[in-house]
């Protein structure tokens, strides 16, 4: 179950990809831009007189801005009224109490962090790179204390807005495309034991030996294919392979892909990517055809038709 703070994080993320979302304004802010002054007026008008001080105060006996929240809040609070709230006093928290990290804060200057990454914001790699150092030392902490890895992430996730396994997937991948593999295989080994799909950081492992013997990645990537894979990796294969692979391991791919496809959209992205592996091998004719497929279909239903033609054309070349 997320979190509430995560919940309100997840709401901003959906607001900003989708505007037509309905909730409340408050709901949307950034509360981080407002001013503590402010912060502290808003708790005013609600019946909470709080300085900096009186905040001090209060806090001590308390662990986290949840905690703090229940002290202050009245029990019988609506949870429409109260959540408002406790995302001012969590902000304030935030701010005037930095030595009190709780799992909450901790995982929320994630999600700020990931979101500055996502909006290339970050005016620096180091706090993307600190951050998931962070996220690591907790994670080994609790696994010492013999918590299990699996559950020690998928809580830490509860706390999150955004996926973090897709996102360590994605960040590592950025890194093995921008020919960072030192840092990429460092956070490869370190999230190994906590991930819970491990074929796709079985895929990145693969990509690593990319860098340093072609034959064994393509020996890696010919028994990937013979697991049991979903879709999307099936076609981050096919990306790969687009770039870098063999013939015979391309057409592997595409054709373990086929099956699977249930979109047009999925089937389009999947005839570009074979559009542009011919390109780079200057077939000109054979990326022709696949274009005009593309072309000729644009978003139609999937007609298996098509991907007899798209199987036969990959068998021909």
């Amino acid at each position: 179950m997320v979190q509430t703070k995560a919940l309100y994080n997840l709401l901003r993320l959906n607001a900003a990809e989708d505007p037509s979302v309905k909730v409340d304004s408050w709901a949307l802010q950034d509360f981080r831009s407002i001013p503590l002054d402010e912060l502290f007026a808003r708790l005013e008008k609600s019946g909470i007189r709080l300085d900096k001080a009186g905040f001090h105060q209060f806090s001590d006996p308390c662990d986290t801005p949840e905690e703090l929240a229940d002290l202050l809040l009245p029990d019988d609070i609506s949870e429409a009224d109260r959540d408002p709230l406790y995302l001012l006093i969590f902000e304030v928290w935030r701010r005037l109490l930095p030595e009190k990290q709780s799992l909450s804060i901790f995982c929320d200057e994630i999600d700020y962090r990931i979101s500055l990454y996502d909006q290339e914001d970050l005016k620096s790699d180091e706090l993307i790179q600190d951050a998931l150092a962070n996220l690591l030392e907790v994670l080994e902490e609790n696994t010492d204390a013999g918590a299990e890895p699996e559950a020690v992430f998928t809580a830490i996730c509860e706390y999150c807005a955004h996926d973090l396994e897709s996102f360590l997937y994605e960040y590592i991948s950025d890194l093995l495309d921008s020919g960072n593999s030192l840092y990429a295989s460092e956070l490869v080994e370190g999230f190994s034991p906590y991930i819970l799909e491990p074929l796709w950081f079985d895929f990145l492992r693969v990509r690593l030996l990319g860098f340093t013997d072609s034959n064994d990645a393509n020996t890696g990537i010919r028994k990937l294919l013979e697991s049991d894979l979903e879709l999307l990796l099936i076609l981050e294969i096919v990306r790969f392979l687009s770039f870098n692979g063999e013939h015979e391991l391309f057409s592997l791919a595409v054709n373990k892909a086929l099956p699977l496809l249930a979109e047009s959209d999925e089937l389009n992205d999947l005839m570009a990517m074979v559009a542009d592996y011919y390109r780079r091998l200057d077939l000109d004719d054979m990326e022709e055809k696949i274009q005009k497929l593309i072309d000729k279909r644009k978003d139609a239903p999937i007609r298996p038709e098509e991907l007899k033609i798209l199987k036969d054309l990959l068998a021909t070349s």
